[in-house]
């Protein structure tokens, strides 16, 4: 497989694969997992520690759909309150690092978060980009560093370092994508 260099954020253009298959351009949106403060922060704290800083632009995060466009967000906001409304919160496991292409994610375990996106995945299909049409539950603690051997160090590192945290998705999270940023969060919360 040829190594392609990591783009940085002035470089930054999206991938065809990343775009929602509805022929306009238009507003994207992102689902990512809601889980509880404790859980969260401790893995913001990694990504805050090995993203690299000049481009680190979000918190840590489990991404669901990364494309969801804006001409059906009516129809996404009901599926969510559809979906929210019949589901309980449920745990979550972040339990080891591995290797990203350009950088370091860490596994979650299956949790519930696959059903979830199944149900969704089979509501939105017409419209979903490739990237969004299958699901591995993971946080990119690490993304677009040019040079292997940083990437290798890093990941010896935060093995050594690394602790598992179990948490609780407490809903899901629909934001507005902006250049790279992800804005105007709208949640969507599971029964407790």
């Amino acid at each position: 497989m040829a190594s392609q260099k990591a783009y940085t954020a002035s470089e930054y253009q999206r991938n065809p694969d990343h775009i929602a298959k509805t022929g306009q351009d238009e507003d994207s949106y992102i689902l990512a997992l809601l889980t509880d403060k404790a859980h969260h922060k401790y893995l913001t704290s990694i990504r805050d520690k090995y993203f690299p800083s000049h481009i680190n632009k979000l918190e840590a995060h489990v991404a669901m759909f990364r494309a969801l466009p804006g001409s059906q967000l009516p129809r996404i906001t009901q599926d969510l309150r559809d979906i929210t409304g019949s589901h309980s919160q449920f745990q979550i496991k972040a339990d080891r690092p591995f290797r990203l292409g350009h950088g370091i994610g860490v596994n979650v375990q299956r949790s519930g978060a696959e059903a979830i996106f199944d149900e969704l995945h089979s509501r939105w299909a017409p419209f979903l980009s490739k990237q969004d049409n299958s699901f591995r539950a993971h946080y990119t603690v690490q993304n677009k560093v040019d040079k292997p051997e940083d990437v290798d160090k890093a990941l010896d590192e935060l093995r050594q370092e690394f602790h598992p945290s179990s948490g609780t998705v407490e809903g899901l999270a629909l934001y507005k994508y902006v250049r790279g940023y992800w804005k105007d969060r709208q949640d969507f919360l599971f029964k407790s």
